[in-house]
């Protein structure tokens, strides 16, 4: 079901940036732009994540960001998972973004996307041992886990100031104290300012 909307998103972003190939894109060199991740899903699994990012374009290829971080999680015991658990995670992230293609709109004979990139992020967040280790963690304190995603997407122009991005990220630090399960999918929406 997922994936069905998913398609439909796309499509919806994909047609709505067709119009913008026949106006000048502004420079986004110097300019700073707002990433306002979140993420939230609710049930017997409760899972809210908040990650707002301030982004600058370093030049019209190269972009770098950074913003805090924050997942809240919790389980409910169920027959098939007796455990129940509710937790915070929070740190900070930073990443990197290369355009491989950017502007493709203005080339390409059908409208796919704007930028074609590859993505690296770095993510610090504390996270409790008791829920990221085993319940049984005789050490009731937190951890520092180093997260290091890299992967690639494309993102389509919506506006003048606006953008979406598609991305899949590996963390490569994937383990049993990671939060993420590979491969990571997301969803970003840009505003520039």
């Amino acid at each position: 079901m997922r994936k069905k909307y998913f398609i439909w998103i796309l499509l919806l972003f994909i047609g709505s940036g067709h119009t913008l190939a026949q106006h000048e894109m502004p420079d986004r060199k110097g300019r700073f732009f707002l990433i306002p991740e979140f993420w939230l899903s609710f049930g017997t699994s409760t899972y809210i994540e908040v990650a707002p990012l301030i982004g600058y374009h370093v030049n019209d290829r190269l972009t770098v960001g950074l913003g805090p971080h924050y997942i809240f999680r919790s389980q409910k015991s169920t027959p098939y998972y007796p455990y129940s658990f509710q937790t915070h995670v929070y740190g900070l992230k930073g990443f990197a973004r290369f355009a491989l293609i950017t502007n493709a709109e203005q080339f390409l004979p059908i409208n796919l996307f704007s930028d074609l990139f590859v993505h690296v992020e770095y993510e610090g967040m504390s996270l409790e041992k008791v829920h990221y280790y085993s319940p049984s963690y005789p050490d009731d304190g937190r951890f520092i886990y180093q997260g290091f995603l890299v992967g690639g997407g494309f993102s389509q122009r919506v506006g003048m100031f606006n953008s979406i991005s598609f991305m899949i990220l590996w963390d490569l630090n994937e383990s049993s104290q990671s939060p993420y399960s590979n491969p990571v999918f997301r969803i970003a929406f840009n505003t520039y300012f």
